[in-house]
Parts: structure tokens; C-alpha cells; sequence
């Protein structure tokens, strides 16, 4: 049997792959054919070593920047004040964040132990959210969208957990402050600024990072950071198949001239190189791009509520992608943003918000196929791609608000609606989503979450920096979002069940759709009927004050209807199960293990003369096995040392990452096995 070539899938993870294989001091990596309510304080509870004995509230996280621990002298008490998080949200505190196994550490990639995440590949932080695929998926920090979250699409975050306070995925209907997508938010809530200076270096194989931070007077407070693939330029020295380099910046000054007035200035970016040699071939640009923002943002606390207003620059680059030689946006947003409360039962939210995307596309020329798309003809993509991408101008204009009205001191109903309308190329849409989420207690113990709302959003492409298809061909993906769910609170354990369906309408999915090798604009523009339906299952607490349990499990159905025939989703994964337990052993060790399990995709692809198969079958089973350990030295009164070694998928079990289809039928094509092993040394005060 004659294998079919791979999908565009399988030659950008094996590049991707093969990088972290380098960077990060994996084991072996070898692709091969085989025939087989409203805002109000929360008190965190009682520390010890600098961490929660037991889960914080879902809705209020303790400021991750306090990375020193606390005398031991006594209890410490921290109170904390913010936003709760809406019902039907999830939330995920600073030591899930820092200690959970097979995650490195970083706040975004932590959200795959979420219920309703279904992974892409184990351990590449892409992920299908209630079935909606990651061109659909945003990820925000402090209200500022980001590109190209993971550095070479799959290694560690852009933005340093240290900015990070918190990290919260909106499954849908998420809030109205958001919009243009139809599917899910990450959202990640920048720290505060400490009240004195702290700072941290860590060296990891691969790279250097560090931060410093804190008040340089009164009423102004400073943030530096950075990251620089030092160690990978040695590596690919010796790796002649793969040329790898990554770096970013971040810089943050907030000034108070008065109690309850802030201004701020927040600068960050990164940059990627990805060319990689794969079956031994000469090493070929897998990904070339960086991205740049400046925000400048203005904020005041009144009696009632508060105000704030930003402005948002920013510059996107991609290069030597497909039939594109380099593609830029540049963005001006500007967003304004207010909170009021409404007697003492009822708060009011709103905001407008603007955003310009300049788009210069260069074609052809030296980008040719940049090994993105190997096995398509270059002619072939520069027909798809001078279709896709062209140069102009696009608008977005939005309006939202909502009002969150206490029913009694347990209940809470939350209606929203966003307004938003496009230009693009001559073509004009508008999106009218309206929204209602319910919070309902009975008993003491017990609420129940009934949701309801629709999301719209532009044509979606792969999650690339300036690569978004240009007009509104076919007009907007229309998402209808729906939930019930109930959660259980008795003590320090948490427990939680949804059930949900989300319906897409004019869904663009080129990925998730079918599997294939076939890569005309035909395919990226091909809307289907996306459906996605199932139950998810949450649980967390501590079963001892040194131990500290997750678990989440989502049984889910997502299928795609084309040509009037229904088929699941090319990454559909009926069960999706997650359990991790979190030790503190005493004397500065901690320890943490982790088991990923979910069942395989449909063994099927799309190929001319192939027809479509309702019930295919499926490719076998994955399970992984993470393990982190870490300890801890004072050195002084506020500084620390921090050994850590996380090692993911330390079974060294293999995965099947795509199938080869022809007449005879399918087989998989077994790919590993892959383990991460990331030896960290992190320094402090």
C-alpha cells in the first residue's frame, strides 16, 4: 500500500516537534507508517510556604508576583479585591498555574486540564474548545489580544507568568466585554504592582528569562522583563536539521498622580524562526514572524464605579508562509470601558470599542511554499493564497453592555448584548449578540447555571501573525452557545457538571473539517455546520492540607455536516479525562503528578473520490504520564532558590498524530515517542 502524503498538520507539528525535541532536551521523536456575581472582597485562606493550603476561590487569586514566602512567624492574612469571575467561568489559581506537572509553568497552557478542552496533539498547546476550533479561540492579557501566543507555536508563553495574576477560560457565552469570536477566551488578568522591588531569573534548557519589578517612587511602579533563546543557538549548532531562535519583551509602568487614578504604559512582543529538516531533508522555514504592542491606558475610580480608556498600537509579521513572501498588519485600537454600581442589587457594565487593521501583503517571490504546506505545489498555494490574503484596510466597531442584579444573596441573572460591525474589501456585516447567564443557589451548598448566547466572527485562518482572510466571503460564523450546569461547594471541595451544546453556523474549520492534503482557498473558505455537544465534569480541593486534587473529565460529540452529510469532526475525541494531584512534602519540596487520557480521532481523511463516512473508525487510545518536582532554598529574609524538573509524558508513551488513507483504507501514522524533561533553575527576591 502507498502511503498517501501527510496533511499540512502533520509537517508543521513535526517541525514544531522537532524544535521543542531541541530547545526543551526531549527523548526521541521519530514519525513512521504503521499498519496497526457582583464584585465584592474574598479572604484567601491561611498560607503555608507561601502557597493556599486549599484552593482559592475560583473568582479571586492571591497576586502570583509574591514569589518569596512569608516568614513563618504567624498566620498571614491577604485580602483581596476584583471582579468576580461571571458564572459558567473558570477560574485557575496561581499554585495550579506554577505547579501543576506537564505544563512548564506557563499560566495559559495550564487551561488543557479544563473541562471541555480537547487537545490537538498531546503537549501542543492548540486546543478545540466545546468543539470550536483554535482559529476561534482567543487569548487576551489585561484586555489586549494576542498573536502567536507560544513561542515557534509550541513552546513556552509570550507573556511571563509573573505578569500574570490569573488565568480564566470563558467557555461561552463568555462576557459581552468580549467579541468577534465564536468560540472561546483565555483570558489572562495582568498582576498588580508590588509594593516592593522583586525580581527573577530562570534558565532553562533552551533559554534565559528574567524580571524585575517594582516602585521607583510613591505613586510609580515599574515591570522589565525578557526571554532569549540563549541556549538554543548552541543546540541547532549541533542540530544541523534544525535552526530555531525565539526571544521576547515586555515593559510595564503604571503612575498614580491621585488615589484612584492610574495611567499606564505597557509595551510587549516576541519574535520566532522555525526551519526545520524533516525526514532528513534540507531544513525548510516552518514559521517566520513577530509581533509588537503599545498600550497606553487611563483608569479612575469614582464612588460608584470606574472608568477606563486605552489606545492599543501594534505591528504583526509573518514570512515565507505559503504563497506569501511577508504579510504585515498594522492595528490602532482604542477601547473605553465602564463599571456602575446600581443601588446595592445591580451592577452596569459597558464599552465601545474601535480597531484598524492596515494590511500589506507581499506574494509570491522568495516565500514560496515555506515548508508550511511541502507536499502542495507552489502554484497551487499561490492561487489559494493570492485569493486568501490581500492587501487593505479593515474596520471593527463594537458597543456591549450588561448588568449583572442580584435576586437574593445566592442568585444572580446577567443579561448582555454586543453590537459589532465589519468592513472589509467592500464587504460589510453586522453582529448582534445578545446573551443571558443565570447563578442560582438552592440550599446552602448548591447552584445551578443556566447560559444561553451568540457569538459571531470573521472567516478564520490558522492562528498566524497578519494572515487573516481578507473580506467577509460567505459572511460572518454565527455561534449559538448553550449550557446548564450546576456546581457543589461544601468546604474545601469543589465540584462541578455541565451540560452543553454550541451550534455554528457558516463555520470555517479547514483543519478540524477533514483531514486531506488538498489546499485550494476552496477548503479554507468552505463553510459546514458545526455541532458540539457532551457533558463535562470538574473537581478540585484539598483532601489533606498538603494535597491539593484536580480532576476533569468532558464526554463530547463534535461533528461537521457538509454536503448534506454529517461527520465527525476531525479531532473529535469522545472522552477527554485529566487527574492531578499537588504534594507539599515539607522543607522547601514540592511534588505534583498528572494523568492525561483521552480516546483517538476518526481514522478518515478527505480526498477526491473518497466518500464520506458517517461512523468511521477510530485510531487507538492515548495516555500520558506527568511528573514535576521542585524544591525550594531561602537565601535571606526575600530571596529563593528554586530547583524544578518537570517531565512530561514520562511513560514515553506514543501518540498517533495523523492517518494515510487510500483505497485499501487507513492506517495510522505513530509518532514518538515525545518527552519533555525541562530542568529549571529559578533565582529570586
Amino acid at each position: 500500500m502507498r502511503p498517501r502524503p501527510s496533511s499540512p498538520l502533520q509537517h508543521l507539528l513535526d517541525g514544531v516537534i522537532v524544535a521543542l525535541t531541541v530547545s526543551l532536551g526531549a527523548g526521541t521523536a521519530a514519525a513512521q507508517p504503521t499498519a496497526a456575581p457582583a464584585e465584592q472582597p474574598s479572604a484567601a485562606p491561611e498560607e503555608q510556604d507561601g502557597e493556599p493550603a486549599a484552593p482559592p476561590d475560583s473568582q479571586a487569586a492571591v497576586d502570583p508576583a509574591s514569589a518569596a514566602e512569608p516568614p513563618t512567624s504567624g498566620p498571614l492574612e491577604i485580602i483581596v479585591e476584583g471582579e468576580r469571575n461571571p458564572a459558567g467561568s473558570r477560574g485557575l489559581s496561581r499554585r495550579e498555574i506554577r505547579e501543576m506537572p506537564g505544563v512548564l509553568g506557563d499560566p495559559y497552557r495550564v487551561i488543557e486540564i479544563a473541562p471541555g478542552v480537547t487537545p490537538t496533539v498531546s503537549g501542543f498547546p492548540y486546543f478545540f474548545i466545546r468543539g470550536a476550533p483554535p482559529g476561534n479561540i482567543g487569548y487576551t492579557f489585561d484586555g489586549i489580544q494576542v498573536p502567536l501566543l507560544f513561542h515557534v507555536g509550541g513552546g513556552p508563553s509570550v507573556i511571563p507568568p509573573a505578569l500574570v495574576q490569573r488565568v480564566d477560560l470563558h467557555l461561552g457565552p463568555y462576557p459581552a466585554r468580549f467579541g468577534r469570536l465564536a468560540g472561546a477566551v483565555v483570558e489572562a488578568e495582568a498582576a498588580p504592582p508590588p509594593y516592593d522591588f522583586r525580581g527573577e531569573a530562570s534558565l532553562r534548557l533552551g533559554d534565559l528569562a528574567g524580571h524585575v519589578e517594582g516602585p521607583v517612587r510613591d505613586d510609580l511602579t515599574v515591570f522589565v522583563a525578557g526571554r532569549w533563546s540563549a541556549g538554543v543557538a548552541l543546540i541547532t549548532a549541533l542540530v544541523p536539521s534544525v535552526d530555531l531562535n525565539y526571544g521576547d519583551y515586555q515593559a510595564r509602568a503604571i503612575y498614580e498622580p491621585r488615589k484612584g487614578e492610574r495611567i499606564s504604559v505597557f509595551a510587549f512582543g516576541a519574535r520566532d524562526y522555525l526551519a526545520a529538516a524533516i525526514n532528513g531533508e534540507t531544513p525548510e522555514v516552518l514559521l517566520d514572524s513577530d509581533f509588537h504592542r503599545l498600550d497606553l491606558r487611563y483608569g479612575r475610580d469614582f464612588d460608584s464605579g470606574t472608568i477606563d480608556a486605552a489606545v492599543t498600537l501594534g505591528l504583526d509579521q509573518s514570512r515565507g508562509l505559503g504563497g506569501v513572501e511577508r504579510a504585515s498588519d498594522w492595528k490602532l485600537g482604542a477601547r473605553t470601558r465602564f463599571v456602575r454600581q446600581l443601588g446595592s442589587r445591580a451592577i452596569l457594565r459597558g464599552g465601545l470599542d474601535i480597531a484598524l487593521d492596515d494590511y500589506d501583503i507581499d506574494k509570491g517571490g522568495a516565500g514560496g511554499s515555506g515548508g508550511l504546506f511541502p507536499e502542495v505545489s507552489t502554484g497551487q498555494l499561490q492561487d489559494a493564497f493570492s485569493e486568501l490574503f490581500q492587501s487593505r484596510l479593515d474596520v471593527a466597531v463594537g458597543a456591549w453592555t450588561e448588568a449583572t442584579v442580584a435576586l437574593s444573596d445566592r442568585s444572580t441573572i446577567t443579561p448582555g448584548l454586543r453590537v459589532d460591525y465589519h468592513t472589509s474589501m467592500g464587504d460589510a456585516s453586522l453582529a448582534i449578540d445578545p446573551k443571558l447567564v443565570g447563578s442560582f443557589g438552592v440550599g446552602k451548598h448548591l447552584k445551578l447555571i443556566p447560559a444561553i448566547g451568540v457569538a459571531s466572527q470573521r472567516p478564520g485562518f490558522l492562528p498566524l501573525p497578519a494572515l487573516q482572510i481578507a473580506g467577509i466571503p460567505g459572511g460572518l460564523q454565527r455561534s449559538l452557545q448553550t449550557s446548564f450546569g450546576a456546581e457543589v461547594e461544601v468546604g474545601p471541595l469543589q465540584v462541578g457538571g455541565t451540560l452543553f451544546r454550541q451550534v455554528t453556523f457558516g463555520l470555517t474549520d479547514a483543519l478540524g473539517t477533514g483531514r486531506g492534503t488538498e489546499l485550494s482557498s476552496e477548503r479554507f473558505l468552505a463553510r459546514s455546520l458545526g455541532d458540539a455537544y457532551g457533558l463535562e465534569i470538574g473537581a478540585r480541593g484539598a483532601l489533606r492540607r498538603d494535597i491539593l486534587f484536580m480532576v476533569s473529565y468532558t464526554l463530547s460529540r463534535a461533528t461537521r455536516e457538509r454536503d448534506g452529510v454529517t461527520v465527525p469532526s476531525a479531532f473529535d475525541r469522545t472522552h477527554v479525562l485529566h487527574a492531578a494531584l499537588l504534594y507539599d512534602l515539607g522543607r522547601g519540596w514540592r511534588a505534583g503528578v498528572r494523568h492525561v487520557f483521552y480516546t483517538g480521532f476518526p481514522a478518515d481523511e478527505v480526498a477526491a473520490g473518497r466518500p464520506l463516512n458517517e461512523h468511521p473508525d477510530r485510531v487507538r487510545p492515548f495516555y500520558r504520564f506527568d511528573l514535576r518536582v521542585s524544591k525550594r532554598w531561602r537565601v535571606g529574609e526575600t530571596g529563593y532558590i528554586n530547583l524544578i524538573l518537570d517531565l512530561q509524558n514520562a511513560t514515553l508513551s506514543r501518540e498517533v498524530l495523523d492517518v494515510t488513507c487510500d483505497a485499501a483504507g487507513c492506517s495510522p501514522r505513530i509518532f514518538g515517542p515525545i518527552t519533555l524533561p525541562a530542568l529549571g533553575l529559578e533565582a529570586g527576591f
